[in-house]
C-alpha cells in the first residue's frame, strides 16, 4: 500500500512539472506580463497613464499654452500657403458725395442735395473672389464680383422728379407752408461691381497674423434706382413748390411708404478708386468715384465717396 502511495505521488509531481513546463502556458504568462507592463506606464496624445498597484490608475493631462493651439484648424484661419486677397465678404459703410471743389456745401438752388450722412448707410455683398499671385505669395492681383447697395438720405423735405429733361427737385410743404415732416426721404442705388486690386500682404500662410494693403479700381454697372418717401402724417395733403415759392402740384401722403423707380438721370456705369488696409480680419476701406454721379448736363456734378469696414471676410 505504501508503495502504491509513493508511486501515485511521483506521477502527480511529474504531471505538474510537465504542465508548467508547457510552452503554451509560458506564452500565456508572457502575454499577461506584457499587458501588465503596458498598463503600468502608457502614454497617449495629450495624457500619460500609469498603473499603481493592482487596482489603481493615475492619469496625467498635459497642459498646452495658446501658442500650441492649432490655429490652422479654425474656420477662416487655415493655412492657405498662397496669395489670398481681401475682397470677398460682407461690408458696411457710409456714403455721400462732394462737388467739383471737394465740398459738401451747395448753393441755394441745390439745397435738395444736402444729406443726412449718419443715416446714409450702404452695404457691400461680395460673394466671389479671384486671386492671381505675382511675387512670392505676398503681392498679387485680386478681382471678383460684388453688389453695392447705397442709400442717400436727404436732410430736407424735397422730391426728385425722374421724367424731366434734367434733374429737378421740388420742396414739399403742408397747407401752412411748412416743410413736411418726413420719416424717410432717400435715393437708393444698387450696383454690380467688379474690382481690380493690387494687394501686398505680409503673411499668406496665416490670415490671423497678416498685415495687408491694397489699391485699385472698382468698376460698376447700375442695376436699380428708386426714391422712397414716408411721412409721419398719414393721408395728408402736401404741396410741391419750386425755389421761388410757386406751387407746382399737390399729392396725398397715403397710408404706406411710397417708392418710385426710375433712372433719375444717374450714370449707368461708374469707376471708383479704392484703398484698403487692415490686420488679420480687420479691414478698413474707402472709395472715391472718378465718374460723376449724374449724366453730363442732366444734373449737378457730384462724385460719390464711401468709407467702411468689413464685417465678415473669407
Amino acid at each position: 500500500m505504501k508503495r502504491l502511495n509513493i508511486i501515485s505521488g511521483i506521477i502527480l509531481v511529474t504531471g505538474i512539472i510537465l504542465f508548467f513546463s508547457n510552452p503554451g502556458f509560458a506564452q500565456e504568462e508572457e502575454k499577461n506580463n506584457d499587458k501588465d507592463k503596458e498598463w503600468h506606464s502608457k502614454e497617449m496624445k495629450g495624457m500619460k497613464i500609469e498603473k499603481m498597484g493592482d487596482d489603481s490608475v493615475v492619469v496625467y493631462i498635459n497642459k498646452k499654452s495658446w501658442d500650441d493651439f492649432p490655429m490652422h484648424h479654425m474656420p477662416f484661419c487655415c493655412k492657405k500657403g498662397k496669395y489670398n486677397g481681401h475682397w470677398a465678404g460682407v461690408e458696411l459703410g457710409w456714403n455721400g458725395y462732394v462737388n467739383e471743389d471737394f465740398n459738401m456745401t451747395y448753393p441755394a438752388n441745390e439745397q435738395y442735395l444736402n444729406l443726412n450722412n449718419a443715416r446714409s448707410l450702404m452695404v457691400n455683398l461680395n460673394p466671389f473672389e479671384f486671386n492671381f499671385n505675382l511675387v512670392r505669395n505676398h503681392f498679387g492681383i485680386t478681382s471678383g464680383l460684388g453688389f453695392s447697395l447705397n442709400n442717400y438720405y436727404f436732410s430736407n423735405s424735397t422730391l426728385l422728379i425722374k421724367d424731366s429733361m434734367k434733374l429737378v427737385a421740388y420742396n414739399i410743404v403742408d397747407q401752412n407752408g411748412k416743410p413736411a415732416d418726413m420719416k424717410v426721404n432717400k435715393l437708393f442705388i444698387s450696383w454690380l461691381t467688379v474690382p481690380v486690386l493690387f494687394e501686398y500682404q505680409t503673411n499668406s500662410r496665416m490670415r490671423m497674423n497678416s498685415f495687408h494693403v491694397s489699391l485699385g479700381v472698382i468698376g460698376g454697372v447700375r442695376l436699380c434706382s428708386y426714391t422712397k418717401q414716408e411721412y409721419y402724417a398719414r393721408n395728408t395733403d402736401y404741396f410741391l413748390k419750386d425755389d421761388n415759392g410757386k406751387t407746382i402740384g399737390m399729392f396725398n401722403s397715403g397710408e404706406k411708404p411710397f417708392r418710385d423707380k426710375g433712372q433719375y438721370h444717374l450714370n449707368t456705369f461708374k469707376a471708383d478708386l479704392t484703398a484698403r488696409i487692415g490686420w488679420s480680419f480687420l479691414n478698413l476701406w474707402t472709395t472715391y468715384s472718378l465718374t460723376p454721379m449724374y449724366q453730363k448736363d442732366q444734373g449737378p456734378v457730384l462724385h460719390p465717396w464711401t468709407v467702411g469696414i468689413t464685417l465678415v471676410g473669407w
